[in-house]
């Protein structure tokens, strides 16, 4: 009986000791893919973006609707026509989660830093996002920021052309 008790109390040691899960790390393979995504965006490397997402990932950029990794990086070259100085001047910084449901997700923040074509007003955007892995590829990303500054650095060029079209208008006449 003693061997018994003794066997079943050494089985519940052993099994007790295991190492819990590990829930919260600022280290991880997951985030140096995110502060790999952040070089290839200041990079312009759109190659090198898609192969950090799943196939069928699904990205809410300033959105409830989803878009397609795809549609992500057509709208970035868009919108890269039009921006100059494009970085990351202090970093991305870090963190990453696993919930209870086993979910891995890496939170990132990260200060934008550019300017629009034509303007010398320098933009500094905070942006916050939040991606799940899943195989070690991004499945959901959830990307906001402010776009007020880039909204008002283009209506100062347009502003600037305007005022110089209307002046040379006036000098032709």
């Amino acid at each position: 009986m003693k061997k018994i008790i003794l066997f079943v109390f050494s089985l519940v040691v052993m099994t007790s000791c295991t190492e819990p899960v590990k829930q919260y790390t600022t280290s991880s393979p997951e985030i140096e893919t995110i502060k790999t995504l952040h070089d290839y965006f200041k990079d312009s490397n759109y190659e090198g973006l898609k192969e950090l997402y799943a196939e069928d990932a699904q990205i809410y950029e300033n959105s409830l609707e989803p878009s397609s990794v795809d549609d992500m990086i057509k709208q970035g070259k868009e919108g890269r026509e039009f921006i100059e100085a494009y970085d990351f001047p202090n970093g991305v910084k870090c963190e990453m989660i696993t919930n209870d449901a086993g979910e891995k997700w890496v939170n990132s923040w990260a200060v934008w830093s550019g300017n629009v074509k034509g303007s010398t007003t320098e933009l500094k955007v905070p942006i916050i996002s939040r991606f799940q892995f899943k195989d070690g590829k991004i499945v959901k990303e959830y990307s906001y920021w402010d776009n007020l500054q880039t909204y008002n650095a283009f209506e100062e060029v347009a502003t600037e052309k305007l005022d110089l079209l209307e002046e040379r208008l006036e000098e032709d006449q």
